[in-house]
């Protein structure tokens, strides 16, 4: 009884570790052809702010296409570029990171007005926008 129990506990551990491994390696949506939410950096960050629960019913996991001037860049090895959209906040922003291939293609430069298509991640200090892209 003692094996029984202990083979169809590794069957189902080894069936659930299959599961996670298909899902993470879904592919990533393309955002090229998805028109996102058109919205402002400071009106996302406003609605944010102001009620983060009614903001995530409306914004999370959705895509969004934000607008806004540029206040910093940030380079990471792993993430990409991140760029933080300037909302009026002087501590907090719209942090945007672009994907690898579009980080490459156009530089950015502080002050600079730009529309970045993107997955709302949620809030946590800055909105987060995730599998960004620059609208031309």
């Amino acid at each position: 009884m003692r094996n029984i129990v202990f083979t169809l506990g590794c069957g189902f551990v080894a069936f659930l570790a299959g599961v996670l491994i298909y899902l993470y390696n879904q592919p990533q949506p393309s955002l090229v052809s998805t028109t996102g939410i058109p919205v402002t950096a400071t009106e996302l960050y406003a609605r944010f702010t102001a009620d983060h629960l009614h903001a995530n019913e409306f914004y999370l996991n959705k895509v969004l296409q934000v607008s806004g001037r540029v206040l910093t860049i940030k380079n990471t090895p792993h993430a990409g570029r991140i760029v933080i959209l300037n909302t009026g906040d002087p501590m907090y922003g719209v942090a945007c990171t672009l994907n690898m291939l579009q980080s490459a293609n156009r530089l950015v430069k502080p002050g600079e007005t730009i529309i970045v298509k993107g997955v709302c991640s949620g809030y946590v200090s800055h909105v987060l926008l995730t599998n960004g892209s620059l609208v031309n």
